[in-house]
Formats: C-alpha cells, structure tokens, sequence
C-alpha cells in the first residue's frame, strides 16, 4: 500500500487523543478497491466513491482531486474522496454523494468539521456530519433481485402493468458505450434546454466512458423504428449501479417511456449481479420523487454537510449539482 502523508492534517481530538486521526493520500486504487470491497456489506458505496470519479472530473473540469486515506495508530480506517475548488472542498461534484465511508469496526469516529479543521468545505453524504446541513434531498435505490420475474413481482401492481404494456409496443433496447453517445447526449442536451438549464459538455460523458475503471459506464437507449425515443447513463461500482442521467421524447410521454428505460437499466443491472440500483436524487415530494416510490424503493436522506450557515439561499452555496 503506497501511501503519502497530507501536510497540516492531524487533527485533535477531544483534547487526551491527540494525533489520533490524520488523512494521507491513497496512491493505490487496489487496496481503495478492497478497503470498500469489505465494507459494502454494511454501508452503502455508490458510484461517487469509486477512485476514477475523481479523475475523471479532474480531466474535465480541471479541478484538483485527491483520494485519502482517514488514519489511526493501526493503518487506515475509511476512504474520503475530495475535489478541491479554490480553497473549497467538495466531496463531490456534479453527483449526490462523496463523503467519508468508514470501517464498521471504528467504535469513535472522528468527527467530520475536527478532521477538516479550517477548510471550506461541502460534503454530501447519507450521514449528517455538521449543524449546518441541508437536507432536502434523498435517494431512492432498490435491492436488486436474482432474476427479472421476482423484481417485476416486488414493483406495484399499477408500475408492473404499464412496464408490460410499453413491452408490448416492440421498441428496440440496445446497451452500448461510445457508440452510443451522439445518441444520449443529444436527447439529454435537447431536454436540458427545454428546461432552462444548460447541459454538461458532451467531453465530460465522452471522458467517463473513455476513463471510468473499476465499474462501468452504461448508455442505454430505445428506438421506435429508427427514431430515438429515450437514453440513459449509468455508473456502477462495486455492488452498486445509478441511473445518473436520462432523457425521453415528450410525445411518447403517455407510453411511460420514463419508467420502461429504467426497468431496461435495472434489468442490466440484475444481469451484471450488482445488489443496488440507484434512481439518483430527488427533491422531497418532488414529482420526480413520486415517480420513484411507484417502484418501492429505500429511501435514503442525503445530506449537504458544509463548513459554515448555509444562509438564506441553498443555491448560493451548493453550486455545483
């Protein structure tokens, strides 16, 4: 394990455990890869945490990315991914979640504001880590069945009846990667600016597909005869996979073309024998929330945990969705 010690960051600890935790930077994505191997059987590990992210966002976007190892006396005791941007760290950028992910055998963990002692910083996470949180945010992520008809068997009667009726319409699915991006990305972008908000540049998909390891990068589509009618991108890591991006034709609206590109990506998912699959975030009894409880899903609160009061406005300060 090659490991090299960040400056200026051990910390104290409730004054008696001084120097008990420190971060050091991970060189070795194998042994990142195995610390969370272990531990995906008692946290949740997304997409997010998957060492490449990281570079990959540093390569667009030309941000400064560092993967840490949280440390104590005995070697490493938990993965934090950080992207720095200015003297802000955020952890991370561009996805719902990022933050630290510690072993389950760390009776007292330290605490999130003492081991970044005067830093800016933005983390987002299933824990709440700081008193200034922003918490209207949750994820909806389904556990993956062994076949098809038993996940089918665990969605509402109602869902479950609009997938077999899309099915019926005899649409093509195909799986693909960079093949398959002029595709996504134009679907995705047309729907961006429909509503009002300008897309990620095509460089940043074509980067991920190109670069994303460990997982895999998935772009999914259908067509009604030769017309594109719906995509979708999707990460996975480890047990974990997310249907990051998605974009339909509104004219095929009334043919639930939104539910029946997810149910393609979960069935993929329960091909590659992945645990979790995740619809990404939601704004609280958003519409968009509504859609994903039709599929019974957990629903897990992610938090923005940041430095200082987020004020009046969450838009000031989260600024990079």
């Amino acid at each position: 394990m090659n490991l090299m010690k960040h400056p200026n960051m051990h910390m104290n600890f409730n004054g008696e455990q001084m120097n008990r935790f420190h971060l050091e930077v991970c060189t070795d994505d194998g042994a990142w890869n195995h610390f969370l191997d272990k531990e995906k059987e008692h946290t949740m590990v997304t997409m997010a945490h998957n060492p490449s992210l990281g570079d990959v966002l540093a390569m667009t976007f030309d941000y400064s990315y560092n993967k840490y190892w949280i440390m104590d006396q005995d070697g490493p005791v938990g993965v934090f991914p950080v992207v720095q941007i200015g003297r802000k760290w955020v952890s991370m950028p561009h996805f719902s979640y990022g933050g630290p992910l510690l072993s389950k055998k760390l009776a007292n963990p330290p605490l999130l504001q003492e081991l970044l002692a005067n830093t800016s910083f933005e983390i987002r996470s299933f824990t709440k880590h700081t008193k200034y949180v922003y918490d209207r945010k949750l994820s909806c992520v389904l556990r993956i069945f062994p076949s098809e008809e038993e996940q089918l068997l665990s969605l509402k009667s109602k869902l479950r009846q609009k997938i077999r009726k899309t099915d019926k319409l005899g649409l093509e699915v195909r799986h693909g990667h960079q093949e398959l991006l002029d595709d996504f990305y134009g679907l995705y972008a047309k729907k961006m600016l429909d509503f009002g908000s300008p897309p990620i540049g095509k460089i940043f998909y074509k980067n991920l597909l190109d670069h994303y390891q460990n997982g895999e990068a998935l772009i999914t589509v259908l067509y009604d005869g030769k017309k594109l009618i719906a995509a979708g991108f999707s990460l996975s890591y480890l047990n974990f996979n997310e249907i990051c991006w998605s974009a339909t034709d509104h004219n095929y609206d009334r043919y639930n073309i939104h539910a029946f590109i997810c149910w393609q990506i979960l069935k993929k998912s329960i091909e590659r024998g992945y645990d979790y699959f995740s619809f990404g975030r939601s704004t609280v009894n958003s519409n968009n929330h509504k859609f994903k409880k039709q599929w019974n899903p957990m629903e897990l609160p992610i938090y923005y945990n940041y430095s200082e009061p987020i004020g009046k406005s969450i838009k000031e300060l989260n600024f990079l969705t």
